[in-house]
């Protein structure tokens, strides 16, 4: 009796394991490979963003073929309450200090805590209603663990991942003016 018990609960803890989402965790030295796409010319450019620190201020380094290469900073009141997310190509060779309304990549953690518990949150001045996501999104060919939103009328969308410390955009459609993007690749 005590082997099937024992075989229970392996069995169903297999299941289980496998039933888990991936969900990496950010931290200095994370890579994320985003690729960015003109809505308005359908040109589209890989970008690289490289987490150096997450410390007040966070800092990200990013890489753009045939653009160059910079830094952009975030502070602690950006992390914790910005309304707005950006997708503009930065200044190369300088550290672009964003606003604290302002966040790179990432939803505010106001934010995703108001997508947790009220199942919506407000982002670019848009209202992003939680809703099942039907596709799955993948983060190196793994199964990811993200929440998917939208607008009430359907035109903008967005994948967030389910990190409480570091909610990152997976990818995001119609959220910005004029670039959308998805994440390609991250190396924890």
């Amino acid at each position: 009796m005590k082997k099937l018990y024992f075989s229970l609960i392996l069995i169903f803890s297999t299941f289980g394991a496998f039933a888990q989402k991936y969900l990496p965790q950010i931290k200095a030295g994370t890579v994320l490979t985003y690729t960015a796409q003109s809505r308005n010319t359908g040109s589209s450019a890989d970008v690289t963003l490289t987490v150096i620190s997450v410390a007040d201020p966070l800092k990200i380094k990013w890489d753009i073929p045939g653009v160059g290469t910079g830094f952009y900073s975030m502070s602690a009141k950006s992390i914790k309450s910005a309304s707005k997310t950006i997708a503009q190509e930065p200044d190369p060779d300088i550290v672009t200090a964003l606003d604290t309304d302002k966040t790179l990549i990432l939803i505010s953690k106001d934010a995703y805590k108001s997508m947790v518990e009220n199942k919506t949150f407000i982002l670019n001045g848009y209202t992003f209603n939680v809703q099942p996501d039907t596709s799955t999104f993948t983060i190196n060919d793994k199964k990811a663990n993200i929440t998917f939103a939208i607008t009430p009328k359907g035109h903008r969308e967005i994948w967030i991942l389910n990190n409480p410390d570091f909610p990152i955009i997976c990818k995001a459609h119609r959220v910005t003016p004029y670039i959308d993007f998805w994440l390609k690749a991250l190396t924890e």
